[in-house]
């Protein structure tokens, strides 16, 4: 907080942190972090006295009783054959249009994109300059984001960018590439959709950044002197999660986004029409939540979109556990004010979504923790939510202890037999130091899928 006052460390002086900028330039031109301090010393010494005044000693633990838990039934894990030839896994995607599943992984500061059968064999694995953070589908050609630098230090971060993949027609495999976009900073999410309505695909960006980044949108004009039409809508670092709908029901399609990093906020962008967009902050979060994931699903059938919201970045060193990481729904009162109506504490939550697995038109809700409580006893890096009545929900577990930390998962009808299957992603090893005695199955890799197997009522 000091340093954007001006105030400084003195092991730490102001010229160190812009060297750990992404972009270096754009940090200084903001004045973001002054050279002379902007407050007195005397009142940031206030500052200082009531965060120790008031902070607590300790936070309480979320622990999952035991008798309110059950072990997860109807779905088979599968521990793909060739999965000891994946890396760590950053982002999984599969095609709705085409069998398969498309793995985007990391090792050190470069990445891989592989690319499964419809037998969940490897049929490509195409090496890339840095992790990917999403890939988009075309015919014959994929967008893949390149996050660039994922773990920051001085003076060695890397931009990101967008670049397409092609294969010729007819062509399994992919050959060729080209870049569309550059010096994007640390972007984690790519939308490639026709946004304005015109017929035409648009772009839109998210870069998660550090001390810089944006949520961009470029519009598909469809003339070659101008393709696109670039429109910085929030200027800001922090976009993590996007998704469009027309939420206002006036045949326009919007941009609902999920920003972090100090100011956590999901905010509405409506579309006016013309590539005008109007922000409403519709939820605001404290800065500690940490906020990482969110869906939109219509729980109470009431034909309005409620919000489905996780909360649990905890990349604080060391990692401190929190009680109110987790999961929330926000029901929608038929004008888009959304109010909180059920929360389910969870550490460390790095992504959720909600679908309907068994088909009773009731929607099961997922996530994951990249940053569990490791000196819990119990595992709380998963976790199924069942629905019995609505907004009360039966927490479900996987039966297995795997070595696996998982980072995100996909959901999609990965063997094409008409009900939704579930991917997940480890990056990392599960080590779980609340007890050490208790046997975990290690995984022949980071990739595990769980085949639904339940009975679906087909009356």
């Amino acid at each position: 907080m000091g340093r954007l006052f001006g105030i400084y460390e003195k092991e730490v002086p102001r010229s160190e942190i812009l060297e750990g900028a992404i972009n270096k330039k754009a940090v200084e031109e903001s004045n973001m972090f002054p050279e002379k301090p902007s407050i007195t010393s005397e009142d940031w010494q206030k500052i200082k006295n009531y965060y120790l005044a008031e902070a607590p000693e300790r936070l309480d633990q979320t622990i999952w009783e035991k008798s309110s838990v059950s072990l997860l039934e109807g779905f088979e894990m599968v521990d793909p054959e060739e999965n000891e030839k994946l890396q760590n896994i950053t982002i999984l995607k599969t095609n709705p249009n085409h069998n398969g599943i498309y793995v985007g992984s990391t090792s050190g500061e470069r990445g891989s994109l592989a690319i499964l059968n419809d037998e969940n064999r490897i049929a490509q694995i195409i090496p890339l300059p840095s992790a990917p953070t999403d890939v988009a589908f075309g015919k014959d050609n994929l967008s893949i984001t390149l996050a660039g630098s994922l773990r920051l230090s001085p003076g060695k971060n890397k931009f990101g960018n967008l670049i397409t993949i092609f294969r010729n027609p007819g062509d399994l495999q992919y050959s060729s590439f080209r870049k569309f976009l550059g010096q994007l900073n640390r972007p984690v999410q790519t939308v490639i959709e026709d946004i304005n309505g015109n017929g035409l695909t648009d772009i839109l960006v998210a870069e998660f950044g550090y001390y810089t980044g944006a949520l961009t949108i470029f519009e598909n004009t469809g003339t070659p002197k101008q393709p696109y039409k670039k429109t910085i809508l929030k200027n800001v670092a922090g976009p993590i999660h996007t998704l469009i709908r027309d939420i206002n029901n006036d045949g326009r399609k919007d941009i609902i986004a999920l920003f972090a990093q100090g100011d956590e906020v999901i905010s509405i962008f409506y579309n006016k029409g013309e590539g005008q967009f109007t922000e409403e902050r519709v939820l605001s979060f404290p800065p500690t939540f940490g906020s990482f994931s969110f869906d939109l699903v219509d729980f109470n059938q009431d034909g309005y979109i409620d919000i489905l919201y996780g909360n649990g970045d905890n990349g604080d060193y060391p990692p401190i556990p929190k009680p109110y990481h987790g999961l929330r729904i926000y029901e929608n009162d038929g004008e888009n004010n959304f109010k909180q109506v059920y929360f389910f504490p969870m550490n460390g939550v790095n992504r959720c979504a909600a679908a309907d697995f068994d088909k009773d038109g009731q929607f099961e809700i997922i996530a994951v923790s990249y940053f569990p409580d490791f000196d819990l006893p119990g595992r709380q890096d998963f976790v199924y939510l069942k629905q019995e009545e609505l907004y009360v929900y039966k927490p479900y577990i996987l039966e297995e202890k795997l070595d696996a930390r998982w980072i995100t998962f996909e959901i999609g009808d990965i063997d094409t037999d008409g009900d939704l299957d579930l991917l997940l992603g480890s990056n990392g090893k599960y080590y779980n130091r609340g007890n050490r005695t208790k046997e975990i199955k290690e995984m022949k890799g980071p990739l595990l899928i769980l085949k639904n197997q339940l009975k679906i009522n087909k009356d």
